[in-house]
């Protein structure tokens, strides 16, 4: 939320804002169809469909303020626009988007000048960042309601962060943002519009290999946050290096860097149990466990999670402990379903070969801690998206990974399931989740006790299960 006297500030503004009462504190959207009254709408250009066309209905609503970008088609629609809806005003400006990042830029420093203490948080990061920032937010909304912003559902990209910094109140105490990237440069683009003063990046892995290449080039996209951290706090920032990642560890700690991981030389040391996790840190330590949660991987997750908010609430530690232990699964990632009385491990959200490689072991975990045995099991796997020319290989690995841990029974979808079946022959392969829905409700599922699903988001493996 952002006062409207602020708008001034930034070059790209016209006077007649002067029009409006500046005071006033609006949310900005950039979506016709999620706009509330009131709010300010920006207009992004897209490459078949002009916005200007799709505002009739905000404009109904009496929207205060909408900001299109300057060009002759736009100024006559506009023209017209004026004089049939007088109670709203229509400012130009040369570019939507850039003006968006710059009003939000403006935004966040000014927040952050009014309290030294308010932080932006920014997580990036190959695998779980999303959980991290799903596990973070959930227990700093418990121990601190009300004092939370933190991106929503996948809105990391230069839009959703600019829209999810401009939620941003006085009394915001801490921003939980998580920061995404396809291509070379973005997490920089997104740095230098969120100016981050605290930070995670979780790990290095191959995704969007695409664009990137090379894990190498993972890396180096993914852990600019370190560069940006360390140069907008001057060294003084918190930021937590994984030692355990063999890229990450290469950072070297500045003055408030933590290094964490299960290293004997991690400055914030990790142990493992059942259910849970524990991290000691100087001479203190904080111990989580959580039911809900699934693999190593995951316990990781959290563990890091409240360890990062105890750094910022020390004295909330036992309600960090009890939130850590409430925390559940979004809806289709990670998450435990009961269907048709078969536990089902459902993750149809996103898949790389790291993030399957540890959700397939903390799977097999949780089937011998139900005392079961792996031939109870069903593994269905769906294509690992946007690897690039090395996408065959990449999946005949996880067939052949999957062989290691000991899984007979495997289904895969999708163009690539002739390659997971390179490496692993005695699987089954399938086109599509469509295709593959009869079989698996008439026979499948009631097969085997206990099923394990992971694919990228366009397979849409959770509608095997009639899931939206």
């Amino acid at each position: 939320m952002i006062s409207l006297k602020h708008l001034p500030n930034c070059s790209t503004i016209l006077s007649s804002v002067s029009k409006l009462d500046l005071n006033q504190t609006l949310k900005f959207y950039t979506d016709s169809r999620s706009y509330v009254h009131p709010g300010v709408f920006v207009a992004i250009p897209g490459v078949k469909v002009n916005p200007i066309d799709l505002i009739g209905e905000i404009l109904n609503q009496h929207c205060p303020l909408v900001i299109y970008q300057k060009n002759n088609e736009n100024d006559e629609r506009i023209s017209h626009l004026e004089k049939t809806y007088p109670r709203t005003h229509f400012v130009a400006v040369k570019d939507s988007v850039s003006f968006l990042q710059e009003v939000t830029h403006l935004h966040i420093k000014e927040w952050k000048l009014a309290n030294p203490r308010n932080t932006v948080f920014a997580i990036s990061g190959s695998n779980g960042k999303t959980t991290h920032k799903e596990m973070l937010s959930h227990i700093l909304r418990t121990i601190r309601p009300g004092k939370i912003v933190a991106t929503e559902k996948n809105n990391n990209n230069h839009l959703g962060v600019p829209l999810t910094l401009l939620n941003v109140k006085k009394d915001t105490e801490m921003v939980v943002l998580e920061l995404g990237s396809n291509h070379p440069g973005e997490i920089k683009v997104l740095c230098d519009i969120a100016d981050p003063n605290a930070g995670l990046t979780t790990n290095i892995g191959a995704t969007h290999l695409e664009f990137f290449g090379t894990e190498k080039e993972v890396f180096l996209e993914e852990g600019y946050l370190y560069h940006a951290v360390k140069s907008v706090t001057q060294g003084e920032g918190f930021y937590l290096i994984n030692l355990d990642d063999p890229y990450l560890s290469q950072l070297e700690p500045f003055k408030s860097a933590v290094t964490y991981g299960e290293k004997n030389e991690a400055m914030a040391k990790i142990t493992f149990f059942e259910n849970g996790a524990e991290i000691k840190f100087n001479k203190d330590s904080i111990s989580v466990t959580n039911d809900f949660i699934t693999g190593r991987h995951n316990k990781l997750n959290l563990i890091t999670c409240a360890f990062i908010a105890h750094h910022f609430y020390p004295t909330e530690k036992n309600n960090i402990i009890s939130a850590a232990k409430s925390f559940r699964p979004t809806k289709n990632r990670s998450e435990w379903i009961e269907f048709e009385n078969r536990p089902v491990y459902l993750d149809a959200y996103n898949a790389n070969p790291s993030s399957m490689k540890a959700a397939l072991e903390g799977f097999k975990e949780s089937v011998l801690e139900k005392k079961l045995n792996l031939d109870d099991a069903c593994i269905i796997l769906g294509d690992m998206n946007e690897l690039g020319e090395s996408g065959q290989i990449y999946h005949r690995d996880i067939g052949q990974y999957i062989k290691t841990l000991g899984f007979k029974n495997v289904y895969f979808i999708g163009r690539y399931s002739s390659s997971y079946l390179e490496g692993f022959p005695e699987g089954h392969g399938r086109a599509s989740a469509a295709l593959f829905r009869p079989e698996y409700r008439a026979e499948v599922l009631k097969k085997y006790r206990i099923h394990f699903i992971k694919g990228s988001r366009s397979l849409q493996l959770e509608s095997l299960f009639d899931i939206t």
